[in-house]
């Protein structure tokens, strides 16, 4: 009986110590041996991991350690500066990837892999088409920038709504095209922020990727920003100051004393760009007897600029392109885009979320 108690007991306490991790089996399409670096993606950072080397058939064989059995990791194998392979990570996960030395790459054992790669590869495509689009700086420069970004960005979306328990939608919702254009940072964004979060975070309680999206809900509902305008705030209503699409920067207070409608608007909604058009009349009509738009875009910039013009406003169109963390979005309480005051010359509110062009003229030709 100990002959056969002994060997069992020695299986059951090697399973117990055993610590989490994945394999990865590389081959490189070249069939050379040559060095290959290792990283690790910690939050926003990629941090070096470990030097592998390919044998003298291009192959090689590592595993990856895990911080625990339930969440995944992100790694990318580099080979000189060039990104070759993006892989998810998780507990017992076998991945195969072959590849050339340019990252054309293939990969299979890991489905959260596949997605990385088709949003990394995405995420390439786009920059490539607008970085040429810069280059080229044609007539229509900002409408092909926006085409390509919306387009990315309903791309990424189908993704993420396809693959709602994947950790790659959480990764994905942070992508960006440069320092100051994130591919989700519109108002209505934040939905899919709270989507993502209540899918993963049952699966994945203590992931410092989920923990992130719950970090960023919260920004966009941040109380201290509402608290700053308000503590600066002239006749009671907090100030706004932003720039126009030509960097001039206006104040709503500079208004006051005004019939003031103050819009807060998304260019994604078609309707309020037809609602743009009705009140051109209605602005001009009135305009030189103290009725003046601020109009707030709470889109990026390139997207808001190139409909702008495309319209002609002739009125104060500006945006912070911080979209719904704009310090704007949160003093004036905002649930929903698009919303709308009419303000009188006293700075009270005479009129919220009047969308009918007859019935705010009305209003403001009263309180002229």
């Amino acid at each position: 009986m100990k002959k056969t108690l002994l060997p069992l007991l020695v299986l059951l306490i090697a399973a117990s110590c055993s610590k989490p991790g994945a394999v990865v089996d590389l081959t490189l399409k070249e069939g050379i041996s040559t060095n290959i670096e290792l990283y690790k993606l910690d939050r926003n950072k990629l941090t070096f991991a470990d030097s592998l080397s390919t044998n003298k058939k291009g192959r090689l064989h590592c595993s990856l350690p895990l911080a625990d059995a339930v969440n995944p990791a992100f790694f990318y194998l580099y080979h000189n500066g060039t990104k070759l392979a993006g892989i998810v990570a998780s507990d017992k996960d076998r991945i195969s990837v072959e590849t050339d030395t340019l990252g054309h790459f293939t990969v299979s054992g890991s489905q959260d892999s596949k997605l990385l790669q088709q949003m990394d590869t995405r995420m390439a495509e786009s920059i490539a088409k607008m970085e040429r689009v810069l280059d080229e700086a044609p007539a229509d420069e900002n409408v092909q920038l926006s085409r390509i970004y919306i387009e990315h960005k309903r791309a990424t979306l189908r993704q993420i709504m396809e693959n709602p328990f994947s950790i790659t939608s959480a990764a994905a919702l942070f992508q960006k095209f440069n320092d100051q254009l994130y591919v989700f940072q519109e108002p209505t964004d934040v939905y899919i922020f709270t989507a993502i979060r209540d899918s993963l975070i049952q699966r994945y309680p203590d992931n410092e990727l989920v923990a992130a999206v719950t970090k960023a809900i919260d920004a966009r509902h941040n109380a201290d920003q509402m608290n700053e305008l308000l503590s600066g705030a002239t006749y009671g209503m907090p100030d706004i100051k932003m720039a126009d699409f030509d960097g001039k920067e206006h104040s709503l207070s500079e208004l006051f004393g005004k019939v003031i409608l103050l819009s807060f608007w998304s260019t994604a909604q078609d309707e309020h760009k037809v609602f743009n058009q009705e009140m051109v009349p209605i602005y001009e009509k009135y305009h030189d007897r103290g009725f003046e738009v601020y109009q707030v875009c709470v889109d990026e910039k390139p997207v808001w600029a190139s409909v702008v013009r495309s319209q002609n406003l002739p009125w104060i169109c500006v945006n912070d392109g911080l979209g719904i963390a704009s310090a704007a979005v949160a003093a004036y309480n905002l649930n929903s885009i698009p919303t709308m005051f009419i303000i009188s010359r006293d700075c009270n509110i005479l009129a919220k979320d009047i969308y009918d062009p007859a019935e705010i003229e009305k209003i403001i030709a009263a309180n002229l």
